[in-house]
């Protein structure tokens, strides 16, 4: 802001009194440095942006160094994964290996129960069967077997099928439709049920 001394016109006419031979002199104009703050403004915000890019330049170099850290890192982990792919090739093959013999032994081991089922099934059906029942027939189809006998007296067929409903762990949805005399005085019935693997 500019200011006009007021001293001017005294300094002006003394001037003219000393001066006259000089032809006068114009007043004089003092600048007291008001519009020196004014300066200092632009000059404060273009430190602020430098402060704020030499940070945004820092932070750019320190991700660069953590991406360039974590690409070695990842070059290594590369070279050493190509080293132990043999080792994982070969874990991977003993892996199979033991599953296809895992299989084989199940196989194995259902194959020995289906040939020791028969050796069973007929100890427990000659222990449920009583001294005056005989068989004419046994089939199997599946699990379901048929049994066509003869017996004695109503009793001893009964007794039969008695024995095989107490014997749960072999013989389930036993089917006894009854007996009747045949024409040789027997009497004949047919026996029917599932069996059960309890080997």
């Amino acid at each position: 802001m500019i200011k006009i001394n007021l001293l001017g016109d005294a300094l002006g006419s003394a001037g003219a009194k000393g001066g006259t031979e000089k032809g006068g002199t114009e007043p004089v104009q003092v600048y007291t440095g008001e519009g020196v703050g004014r300066s200092r403004i632009p000059v404060a915000g273009l430190v602020v942006g430098l402060l704020f890019a030499a940070m945004g330049g820092i932070y750019y170099l320190v991700l660069n160094s953590e991406v360039t850290r974590a690409e070695r890192k990842k070059a290594a982990l590369e070279v050493e994964k190509k080293q132990y792919e043999p080792f994982i090739a070969l874990e991977k093959k003993f892996r199979e290996k033991k599953e296809s013999l895992q299989k084989k032994e199940e196989v194995m081991t259902a194959l020995k129960r289906q040939q020791a089922l028969p050796v069973h099934f007929m100890e427990e059906l000659a222990n449920s069967l009583p001294d005056d029942v005989w068989f004419k027939k046994v089939a199997q189809k599946g699990a379901i077997v048929t049994i066509e006998g003869e017996g004695r007296n109503f009793e001893s067929i009964n007794a039969f099928y008695g024995n095989l409903q107490s014997r749960t762990r072999w013989f389930k949805k036993i089917s006894y439709p009854g007996a009747k005399r045949g024409a040789s005085g027997a009497f004949e019935f047919t026996i029917s049920f599932e069996l059960q693997n309890a080997v």
